[in-house]
């Protein structure tokens, strides 16, 4: 019986170890899908983003800064940080690109979207001058001083799917 939990300690130990650079973190990136890094911060380390044997994400604790920059709501200083790492090589034109439209997106108020699409029934015609960021914090805090609930949830839709609706509407 003693040999039994020694077995069970020995494999829960191993289990625990993983890799040995700690906890696999998981996260999800805006058009990319869920994306695996280990915990001291390089992505690929653990082969668990690895496309191919051998080869790693580029820039991967400034992409994840740049993220987190993005997440916060501080837009100057990611799009600061894109144009340096992308300088330096540590970004790719792709990841750069990706990054600058989720800050435009981001960064569009309800009031930018066509007139067409203002016309839609029950538009929220106080939230004009509120970005996709600020409507979303409201959602997340469940702000609804402002809006209720349907009329938050519908500008994010009319700002984030502005060209697919655009297209029904042709």
């Amino acid at each position: 019986m003693r040999i039994w939990k020694v077995l069970i300690g020995g494999w829960t130990l191993m289990c625990a170890v993983g890799c040995g650079h700690g906890e696999a973190v998981r996260r999800e990136e805006p058009g990319e899908g869920l994306r695996v890094a280990c915990a001291r911060g390089d992505e690929g380390a653990c082969g668990a983003d690895e496309s191919e044997e051998g080869t790693r994400t580029k820039g991967g604790t400034v992409s994840l800064r740049i993220w987190a920059l993005i997440a916060q709501g501080q837009f100057a200083e990611a799009q600061l940080l894109i144009a340096e790492s992308t300088a330096a090589g540590l970004l790719t034109q792709q990841q750069a690109a990706r990054m600058l439209e989720r800050i435009t997106l981001l960064n569009t108020r309800l009031g930018q979207i066509p007139a067409t699409l203002q016309r839609v029934q029950d538009f929220p015609s106080q939230l004009r001058d509120f970005t996709l960021f600020q409507i979303k914090q409201q959602l997340e805090r469940r702000d609804y001083t402002l809006a209720t609930q349907a009329q938050l949830k519908l500008a994010e839709k009319l700002i984030e799917q502005q060209d697919r609706l655009m297209e029904k509407v042709k």
